[in-house]
């Protein structure tokens, strides 16, 4: 875990360093949400998350069962996959695995992407073996107060700010949509609106 943890430091500070690219307005976006996936559209909507801004989502099952995904801020950045600023996310031989959604279907270990009001990223969430998991905010960084990070439930119809609640979740393999990259998505919105 450690390992693949110093990877996707690594990885990150490598994206960070190859995107820097002027500071000029970007068109702003917002996304328009499928069963999966996010596309985007543009609109005049501010981007109030700074450049380098990040957090991380834990997939949790115990100290050493876990995996996690990466979003980096960059109002550059452009909202799909790209080589260049994102990292593909490769499994390992864990017993489960998280990854984000990019919007052509793309699993990344890590996003880098503009910010828009609304906007919505997948998670594909795979486990190996039934059992009851977690899903953590583990890290963030210069992420505005008024931001919320919501967790969109799917498949039981519930919601949490993953920015103060962790989201405890069972997943039975016989149950294919208690896992996988419909159950789950994050949903960004400012102020206190829910």
């Amino acid at each position: 875990m450690q390992m693949k943890t110093s990877i996707l430091l690594l990885l990150t500070l490598f994206s960070l360093l190859a995107c820097q690219k002027e500071s000029k307005i970007q068109p702003k976006v917002t996304p328009i949400t499928t069963t999966t996936t996010t596309t985007v559209v543009a609109t005049t909507k501010a981007d109030t998350i700074p450049d380098k801004a990040a957090f991380k989502i834990q997939l949790f099952k115990d100290t050493i069962n876990n995996d996690e995904t990466m979003f980096v801020f960059n109002k550059a950045a452009k909202p799909g996959y790209d080589a260049n600023e994102d990292a593909i996310y490769f499994p390992g031989n864990g017993l489960e695995s998280l990854a984000s959604i990019a919007i052509d279907g793309t699993d990344l270990a890590i996003s880098d992407l503009p910010y828009a009001p609304g906007m919505s990223i997948g998670l594909d969430v795979k486990t190996k073996a039934d059992g009851k998991f977690s899903l953590i905010m583990s890290y963030q960084n210069k992420i505005p107060a008024n931001i919320q990070i919501w967790l969109k439930d799917a498949y039981l119809k519930d919601s949490v700010n993953v920015r103060t609640t962790n989201y405890n979740f069972n997943v039975i393999k016989a149950d294919t949509n208690s896992f996988g990259s419909k159950r789950f998505k994050l949903i960004f919105k400012d102020g206190g609106s829910k």
